[in-house]
C-alpha cells in the first residue's frame, strides 16, 4: 500500500482547521444568543485539546511527504488567520521535531 503524499496532508491540514473554525463559530453563535449554555464552549475545549493530543500522538506515524504536506496547509491557514499563534507552534514544532528525528536517525544508518 502506499504512504499517503504531499497532497493528502496537505488536504488533511485545511480540513481539520476549517472544520474546527466552523464548530467553534457555529458553537459560539449558539451560546452569545442564549441557544446553549456557555459550559458547553468548555466541553468543546476540552474535546478539542483530547483531539489535539489524538492528533500529535499520531503523528509519528505519518509519512514525510505527508506531514510536509500538512506543513504547508497549517502555514496556509495561518497566514489567512484561521490558526492562532499557539496552535501554529503546537501544530507546527511538533511535525519539525519528527522530521528532525527521522534526519538524524537516518544519517546515523550511513
Amino acid at each position: 500500500m502506499k504512504m499517503p503524499s504531499v497532497e493528502y496532508g496537505f488536504q488533511r491540514a485545511i480540513y481539520e482547521i476549517v472544520t474546527g473554525f466552523i464548530l467553534s463559530l457555529i458553537l459560539n453563535i449558539f451560546a452569545s444568543n442564549g441557544l446553549l449554555s456557555p459550559s458547553w464552549i468548555h466541553y468543546f475545549q476540552l474535546l478539542n485539546l483530547l483531539l489535539t493530543i489524538a492528533l500529535i500522538s499520531a503523528m509519528p506515524y505519518w509519512g514525510t511527504g505527508y506531514l510536509i504536506g500538512w506543513l504547508f496547509g497549517l502555514i496556509i491557514m495561518a497566514k489567512v488567520g484561521l490558526v492562532g499563534f499557539q496552535d501554529f507552534l503546537v501544530y507546527f514544532i511538533i511535525p519539525v521535531i519528527i522530521m528532525v528525528r527521522r534526519i538524524i536517525k537516518s544519517t546515523k544508518k550511513y
